[in-house]
């Protein structure tokens, strides 16, 4: 019965699952980093470490992976595979991989036994020894480019002196080359 217009009391029936639920409010995933070039994200079971813009690692680092430097690196890197200086980035130190791509500043000796190449924002103040470079036109060096036939065994000393020729070659002077060539033995 009916009691001031109410109906009578029945089972509810379980409410209907909302074809379209509420949506959770989406977070903007940060913007990822403009790619590297160089230095692509691999699928494969190699690894490398990423060191952040905002990060300042003091001390050496070494190690068998990729590196990626975003940020500042103070002392010597020597890894066996490929090391990227990204541009903005800053090392204090030598730089030894197996390749050695410059988009940021590094101010010590870059050595690659593979291939180097400094890209356009790239500043190199020391020497740069690889067999093969690449340089990009705007890319700086202070300091000497060696490019020995095997970095990784040539060593990074000028030659000794037995190994220059014993006196410099000059062309002959015009004078010379209208004289005929003096005879053995006559003395003059």
């Amino acid at each position: 019965m009916a009691f001031f217009g109410k109906q009578p009391d029945t089972p509810a029936a379980p409410p209907s699952p909302n074809p379209h639920p509420p949506t959770p409010e989406r977070i903007p995933a940060a913007s990822p980093p403009p790619p590297v070039p160089g230095l692509t994200p691999s699928t494969s079971s190699t690894s490398s470490t990423v060191i952040g813009s905002k990060v300042k690692l003091v001390g050496d680092l070494s190690g068998d992976e990729d590196i990626l430097i975003n940020g500042r690196v103070e002392g010597k890197i020597r890894v066996d595979r490929k090391v990227v200086v990204a541009t903005g980035a800053e090392v204090e130190g030598d730089v030894q991989a197996k390749s050695v791509i410059v988009g940021g500043r590094v101010h010590g000796q870059v050595l690659a036994s593979e291939r180097a190449e400094l890209l356009a924002s790239g500043r190199v103040q020391g020497n740069v020894h690889a067999p093969r470079i690449v340089m990009a036109e705007g890319a700086q060096i202070q300091g000497r480019v060696v490019m020995p036939t095997d970095a990784a065994t040539r060593p990074l000393t000028p030659p000794r002196a037995e190994e220059a020729p014993r006196r410099p070659m000059t062309p002959p002077k015009p004078e010379d080359a209208a004289r005929p060539p003096a005879s053995p033995g006559t003395g003059g």
